[in-house]
Protein backbone atom coordinates (compact mmCIF):
# COMPACT_ATOMS: atom_id res chain seq x y z
CA UNK A 1 0.00 0.00 0.00
CA UNK A 2 1.28 3.42 -1.00
CA UNK A 3 0.33 6.95 -0.08
CA UNK A 4 0.65 9.32 -3.03
CA UNK A 5 -0.30 13.00 -3.27
CA UNK A 6 -0.37 14.89 -6.56
CA UNK A 7 -0.83 18.67 -6.51
CA UNK A 8 -2.50 20.31 -9.48
CA UNK A 9 -4.43 17.13 -10.21
CA UNK A 10 -7.48 18.70 -11.79
CA UNK A 11 -6.20 18.83 -15.39
CA UNK A 12 -3.22 18.60 -17.73
CA UNK A 13 -0.11 16.75 -16.59
CA UNK A 14 -1.41 16.30 -13.04
CA UNK A 15 -4.46 14.42 -14.33
CA UNK A 16 -2.29 12.29 -16.63
CA UNK A 17 0.07 11.40 -13.78
CA UNK A 18 -2.84 10.46 -11.52
CA UNK A 19 -4.54 8.24 -14.09
CA UNK A 20 -1.33 6.45 -15.04
CA UNK A 21 -0.36 6.00 -11.38
CA UNK A 22 -3.68 4.33 -10.70
CA UNK A 23 -2.74 1.05 -12.35
CA UNK A 24 0.67 0.99 -10.66
CA UNK A 25 -0.23 1.52 -6.99
CA UNK A 26 -0.76 -1.55 -4.81
CA UNK A 27 -4.05 -2.58 -3.26
CA UNK A 28 -4.99 -0.47 -0.24
CA UNK A 29 -3.18 2.58 -1.56
CA UNK A 30 -4.46 6.13 -1.30
CA UNK A 31 -4.18 8.78 -4.00
CA UNK A 32 -4.73 12.37 -2.82
CA UNK A 33 -5.40 14.92 -5.54
CA UNK A 34 -5.23 18.63 -4.79
CA UNK A 35 -6.27 21.61 -6.88
CA UNK A 36 -8.43 24.70 -7.07
CA UNK A 37 -11.18 23.21 -9.26
CA UNK A 38 -13.38 20.65 -7.52
CA UNK A 39 -15.08 19.86 -10.83
CA UNK A 40 -11.71 19.14 -12.45
CA UNK A 41 -10.61 16.98 -9.52
CA UNK A 42 -13.87 15.01 -9.66
CA UNK A 43 -13.29 14.28 -13.35
CA UNK A 44 -9.75 13.08 -12.60
CA UNK A 45 -11.12 10.87 -9.84
CA UNK A 46 -13.69 9.41 -12.24
CA UNK A 47 -10.96 8.55 -14.74
CA UNK A 48 -8.78 6.99 -12.02
CA UNK A 49 -11.60 4.86 -10.65
CA UNK A 50 -12.64 3.84 -14.16
CA UNK A 51 -9.13 2.50 -14.74
CA UNK A 52 -8.64 0.98 -11.29
CA UNK A 53 -11.98 0.14 -9.60
CA UNK A 54 -12.03 -0.84 -5.90
CA UNK A 55 -8.26 -1.10 -5.53
CA UNK A 56 -7.52 2.51 -4.69
CA UNK A 57 -8.93 5.16 -2.37
CA UNK A 58 -9.01 8.57 -4.04
CA UNK A 59 -9.33 11.69 -1.89
CA UNK A 60 -9.84 15.22 -3.18
CA UNK A 61 -8.56 18.34 -1.43
CA UNK A 62 -9.45 21.75 -2.82
CA UNK A 63 -7.71 24.94 -1.83
CA UNK A 64 -5.65 27.89 -2.97
CA UNK A 65 -1.97 27.69 -2.12
CA UNK A 66 -1.43 31.45 -2.46
CA UNK A 67 -2.64 31.92 1.14
CA UNK A 68 -0.09 30.44 3.60
CA UNK A 69 -2.51 30.84 6.51
CA UNK A 70 -4.62 28.10 4.90
CA UNK A 71 -1.73 25.60 4.79
CA UNK A 72 -2.31 23.92 8.19
CA UNK A 73 -5.91 23.03 7.28
CA UNK A 74 -5.04 21.92 3.75
CA UNK A 75 -2.07 19.85 4.90
CA UNK A 76 -4.08 18.11 7.62
CA UNK A 77 -6.64 17.10 4.99
CA UNK A 78 -3.95 15.84 2.62
CA UNK A 79 -2.21 13.70 5.24
CA UNK A 80 -5.18 12.50 7.31
CA UNK A 81 -4.79 8.83 8.39
CA UNK A 82 -2.02 8.04 5.92
CA UNK A 83 -1.57 4.34 5.02
CA UNK A 84 1.32 2.17 3.94
CA UNK A 85 5.10 1.99 4.11
CA UNK A 86 5.58 3.72 0.77
CA UNK A 87 4.98 7.44 0.31
CA UNK A 88 5.24 9.69 -2.72
CA UNK A 89 4.77 13.45 -3.04
CA UNK A 90 4.44 14.89 -6.57
CA UNK A 91 4.61 18.68 -6.78
CA UNK A 92 2.89 19.43 -10.07
CA UNK A 93 0.81 22.55 -9.34
CA UNK A 94 2.07 25.78 -10.84
CA UNK A 95 1.06 29.07 -12.42
CA UNK A 96 2.72 31.30 -15.01
CA UNK A 97 2.30 34.72 -13.43
CA UNK A 98 1.69 37.96 -15.31
CA UNK A 99 3.22 37.46 -18.77
CA UNK A 100 2.57 41.05 -19.78
CA UNK A 101 5.45 42.27 -17.61
CA UNK A 102 9.18 42.24 -18.13
CA UNK A 103 11.36 41.26 -15.20
CA UNK A 104 12.04 44.87 -14.18
CA UNK A 105 8.31 45.71 -14.17
CA UNK A 106 7.28 43.38 -11.32
CA UNK A 107 6.97 46.10 -8.68
CA UNK A 108 4.04 44.98 -6.49
CA UNK A 109 5.30 43.02 -3.44
CA UNK A 110 1.85 41.64 -2.66
CA UNK A 111 1.50 40.10 -6.12
CA UNK A 112 5.03 38.72 -5.86
CA UNK A 113 4.35 37.22 -2.43
CA UNK A 114 1.18 35.53 -3.70
CA UNK A 115 2.97 34.18 -6.76
CA UNK A 116 5.87 32.67 -4.82
CA UNK A 117 3.54 31.37 -2.11
CA UNK A 118 1.65 29.44 -4.77
CA UNK A 119 4.68 28.22 -6.70
CA UNK A 120 7.52 27.95 -4.19
CA UNK A 121 6.58 28.40 -0.54
CA UNK A 122 3.72 25.92 -0.70
CA UNK A 123 5.94 23.22 -2.24
CA UNK A 124 8.60 23.72 0.43
CA UNK A 125 6.10 23.73 3.31
CA UNK A 126 4.19 20.74 1.92
CA UNK A 127 7.43 18.80 1.58
CA UNK A 128 8.32 19.59 5.19
CA UNK A 129 4.92 18.28 6.31
CA UNK A 130 5.36 15.17 4.15
CA UNK A 131 8.73 14.51 5.81
CA UNK A 132 7.22 15.07 9.25
CA UNK A 133 4.34 12.65 8.63
CA UNK A 134 6.57 10.00 7.05
CA UNK A 135 9.54 10.39 9.39
CA UNK A 136 10.39 6.74 9.92
CA UNK A 137 13.38 5.34 8.05
CA UNK A 138 11.35 2.19 7.33
CA UNK A 139 9.12 4.22 5.01
CA UNK A 140 10.24 4.44 1.39
CA UNK A 141 9.84 8.12 0.48
CA UNK A 142 9.94 9.73 -2.97
CA UNK A 143 9.54 13.42 -3.77
CA UNK A 144 9.02 14.59 -7.35
CA UNK A 145 9.30 18.22 -8.37
CA UNK A 146 7.69 18.95 -11.74
CA UNK A 147 10.16 21.41 -13.18
CA UNK A 148 10.74 23.03 -16.55
CA UNK A 149 13.48 23.80 -19.04
CA UNK A 150 12.89 27.41 -18.04
CA UNK A 151 14.52 26.60 -14.69
CA UNK A 152 17.84 26.75 -16.53
CA UNK A 153 17.01 28.71 -19.71
CA UNK A 154 15.55 32.25 -19.51
CA UNK A 155 12.31 32.99 -21.35
CA UNK A 156 11.23 36.57 -22.00
CA UNK A 157 8.28 37.82 -19.92
CA UNK A 158 8.44 34.63 -17.81
CA UNK A 159 10.72 35.91 -15.03
CA UNK A 160 8.43 34.80 -12.20
CA UNK A 161 7.89 31.35 -13.70
CA UNK A 162 11.59 30.86 -14.50
CA UNK A 163 12.79 32.03 -11.09
CA UNK A 164 10.22 29.94 -9.23
CA UNK A 165 11.21 26.80 -11.12
CA UNK A 166 14.92 27.52 -10.63
CA UNK A 167 14.46 28.03 -6.89
CA UNK A 168 12.50 24.79 -6.58
CA UNK A 169 15.20 22.87 -8.45
CA UNK A 170 17.88 24.07 -6.05
CA UNK A 171 15.73 23.49 -2.97
CA UNK A 172 15.18 19.86 -3.92
CA UNK A 173 18.82 19.44 -4.89
CA UNK A 174 19.85 20.55 -1.39
CA UNK A 175 17.20 18.31 0.16
CA UNK A 176 18.60 15.31 -1.74
CA UNK A 177 22.04 16.02 -0.24
CA UNK A 178 20.61 16.32 3.26
CA UNK A 179 18.19 13.36 3.07
CA UNK A 180 20.04 10.40 1.51
CA UNK A 181 17.20 8.03 2.44
CA UNK A 182 14.72 9.98 0.31
CA UNK A 183 14.51 9.65 -3.48
CA UNK A 184 14.26 13.15 -4.99
CA UNK A 185 13.72 13.97 -8.66
CA UNK A 186 13.15 17.22 -10.56
CA UNK A 187 11.49 16.34 -13.86
CA UNK A 188 10.95 18.63 -16.83
CA UNK A 189 7.96 17.29 -18.79
CA UNK A 190 8.67 19.38 -21.88
CA UNK A 191 6.21 21.65 -23.68
CA UNK A 192 2.80 19.96 -23.66
CA UNK A 193 -0.64 20.41 -25.17
CA UNK A 194 -2.22 22.00 -22.07
CA UNK A 195 -4.04 25.19 -21.14
CA UNK A 196 -0.72 26.59 -19.89
CA UNK A 197 0.92 25.99 -23.28
CA UNK A 198 -1.87 27.78 -25.13
CA UNK A 199 -1.49 30.73 -22.75
CA UNK A 200 2.25 30.89 -23.50
CA UNK A 201 1.63 30.46 -27.23
CA UNK A 202 -0.63 33.53 -27.28
CA UNK A 203 1.24 35.67 -24.73
CA UNK A 204 1.90 38.49 -27.20
CA UNK A 205 5.69 38.20 -27.05
CA UNK A 206 6.86 37.59 -30.62
CA UNK A 207 10.04 35.71 -29.71
CA UNK A 208 8.12 33.34 -27.43
CA UNK A 209 5.28 32.80 -29.90
CA UNK A 210 7.76 32.16 -32.74
CA UNK A 211 9.54 29.65 -30.52
CA UNK A 212 6.28 27.78 -29.97
CA UNK A 213 5.68 27.57 -33.71
CA UNK A 214 9.19 26.23 -34.28
CA UNK A 215 8.71 23.54 -31.62
CA UNK A 216 5.39 22.57 -33.17
CA UNK A 217 6.97 22.28 -36.63
CA UNK A 218 9.66 20.00 -35.13
CA UNK A 219 7.10 17.79 -33.37
CA UNK A 220 8.41 18.68 -29.91
CA UNK A 221 5.07 19.45 -28.24
CA UNK A 222 4.26 16.55 -25.94
CA UNK A 223 0.99 14.90 -25.06
CA UNK A 224 0.64 15.04 -21.24
CA UNK A 225 -0.05 11.29 -21.16
CA UNK A 226 3.24 10.55 -22.93
CA UNK A 227 5.25 12.79 -20.62
CA UNK A 228 3.55 11.30 -17.54
CA UNK A 229 4.36 7.81 -18.80
CA UNK A 230 8.02 8.77 -19.21
CA UNK A 231 8.11 10.09 -15.64
CA UNK A 232 6.63 6.90 -14.21
CA UNK A 233 9.14 4.79 -16.14
CA UNK A 234 11.95 6.84 -14.57
CA UNK A 235 10.45 6.27 -11.12
CA UNK A 236 9.94 2.55 -11.68
CA UNK A 237 13.46 2.00 -13.05
CA UNK A 238 14.79 4.06 -10.11
CA UNK A 239 18.23 4.58 -11.63
CA UNK A 240 18.42 8.38 -11.39
CA UNK A 241 20.74 10.13 -8.98
CA UNK A 242 18.69 11.60 -6.17
CA UNK A 243 18.34 15.35 -6.67
CA UNK A 244 18.83 15.07 -10.44
CA UNK A 245 17.14 17.34 -12.96
CA UNK A 246 15.94 15.18 -15.87
CA UNK A 247 14.20 16.29 -19.05
CA UNK A 248 11.61 14.30 -21.02
CA UNK A 249 13.89 14.54 -24.07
Amino acid sequence: ATFCAVTGGSRGLGRSIAVQLAGRLGEGSRLVLTGRSLQGLQETKRLVEEKCPNQLEVRLVTGDMQDPTAYPTLFSEIFANTPGNNAMMIHNAGTLGDLSKKAAEHSDPQILNKYYATNLTSAIALTAKFMEVFSGTSVRRTVVNISSGTAIEPLEHHSLYCSGKAARNMFFKVMAEEEPDVRVLSYSPGPMVTDMYYTIKSCGVKKVEDGCRVMESQGLIQNPDDSAKHLLILLEEDKFKSGAFLDVF
